[in-house]
């Protein structure tokens, strides 16, 4: 690059990177188109919840390198994927009876593989699968791993009907609803 074009190359970039990060990158069929930006944040801060509903003393895993981001997608009838960092949200046809407009936002500052779902009170005529990786985590209690809906907070509610796929580092949960989901033990 010549270097009187350097000033112009970097007020190129800013300019994208300004548009992109007000923009809606909402997705109808396919993650890669529209993409949302992101940023990796290697140390994240609130804390790991323990105890808390479902039967258990267990905790949201410690994972290190988490993408912190968001994205919008409108689903309906047919069902759809929502793919956002580590977590793959699958949809079912007539999982939803009318099309909605999802958002799934992994915040800065967790110490977990989490995700949160919005708008609230959606519920499911079917059960969705939403599959996390793992592979960025603690693997100190990988066989026992399973998907749990939080608080804010990070304290466990509930533990969703989960399978853990040892071999692909990845824990899927069933989901009825839309909430708060981390990677839990």
């Amino acid at each position: 690059m010549r270097p009187h074009s350097l000033p112009f190359a970097a007020l190129l970039v800013a300019a994208t990177a300004a548009a992109l990060s007000c923009a809606d990158h909402g997705i109808t069929t396919s993650p890669s188109i529209g993409a949302p930006l992101f940023q990796t944040s290697a140390t994240l801060k609130k804390g790991g919840g323990g105890g808390g509903g479902g039967g258990g003393n267990g905790g949201v895993d410690s994972c290190s390198t988490v993408i912190v981001g968001m994205i919008r997608q409108t689903v309906g009838r047919a069902g759809g994927v929502i793919a956002l960092g580590p977590a793959r949200l699958t949809i079912p046809p007539g999982a939803l009876s009318a099309p909605v407009t999802i958002q799934a936002q992994i915040p800065a500052g967790y110490s977990g593989n989490y995700i949160q779902f919005k708008p609230d009170k959606v519920v499911f005529n079917q059960p969705a699968s939403l599959t996390i990786s793992y592979s960025n985590c603690s693997l100190a209690n990988a066989t026992q791993l399973k998907v749990a809906q939080v608080s804010d907070v990070l304290q466990i509610i509930q533990y969703v009907p989960s399978t853990n796929n040892l071999d692909a580092h990845t824990v899927t949960g069933q989901l009825q609803h839309f909430s708060n989901y981390a990677v839990a033990w």
